[in-house]
């Protein structure tokens, strides 16, 4: 077992990411076998366990580029987006994360006074021509794949702001918890939801009852969840049990 193990986690180093069945097929053992030894590693804190496999633990920078995520989902994105902007009143201060979701908002936003806090640049550009908008920007590392700013220096700005809204996406929800799909975006929104009066979940249809790889916080921290389509019932009643939904 042990020589399979190490079999399975050099796989993962050369190709960063598998399925269980590529794994079984590979290594010549069933689906069951593989699913328990990822299970096994992923408790050893040696793989990231994902939905149907596995991912390294080198490969820190998961996750569609904001490039690919701007394309998917665009209507409903936009629906949400002007969902969010009846929230929006005066001398508010707001964060936006960096998720196309989010970059849909930045567009509709209204041209009022208020503050907008972002690791985005592309809402930053967009922003620029709404001058009653005060843009403050994180600074911090710069990703060229999600086009925006983390690490330490850019959460350390939200411990010096009053916030009034957190406005972030996500990669999944499920089992009443919010999920991401790599660690840059977890320390981030999570700096980000502790410095924040309101929590507002933005994530169209594609994202619900979905699971990635890391928790972000439960679903019942979110004041409301925004999406783009109704609900049926028994699922209805399952997300309305966490929080408030608006679609």
């Amino acid at each position: 077992m042990e020589k399979r193990h190490a079999l399975i986690l050099r796989y993962l180093n050369e190709f960063e990411e598998a399925g269980s069945m590529e794994l079984a097929e590979n290594l010549g053992v069933s689906i069951e076998t593989i699913r328990r030894d990822l299970n096994k590693l992923a408790e050893q804190n040696k793989l990231y366990r994902t939905h149907g496999g596995a991912m390294s633990l080198q490969n820190q920078n998961i996750g569609q580029s904001f490039s690919t995520r701007r394309k998917s989902h665009h209507d409903g994105k936009k629906h949400i987006a002007e969902l969010i902007r009846e929230k929006v009143f005066e001398d508010a201060v707001l964060v936006l994360d960096a998720s196309s979701t989010a970059w849909n908002i930045a567009q509709r936003l209204p041209n009022v006074p208020c503050k907008v806090i972002t690791s985005s640049m592309r809402i930053i550009h967009t922003l620029a021509h709404k001058p009653h908008i005060e843009t403050i920007a994180t600074g911090g590392i710069y990703s060229e794949k999600f086009d925006a700013f983390y690490g330490p220096f850019a959460e350390h700005l939200f411990s010096r702001l009053h916030i009034d809204m957190a406005i972030f996406s996500c990669t999944g929800i499920f089992e009443g918890a919010i999920w991401e799909s790599n660690q840059i975006n977890l320390s981030f929104k999570r700096k980000m939801l502790s410095m924040s009066k309101q929590k507002f979940l933005v994530a169209d249809h594609s994202k619900i009852e979905r699971k990635d790889v890391f928790k972000l916080c439960d679903l019942a921290e979110v004041d409301t969840l925004f999406t783009d389509l109704p609900m049926e019932s028994p699922l209805l009643d399952k997300y309305q049990s966490h929080t408030d939904i608006i679609w």
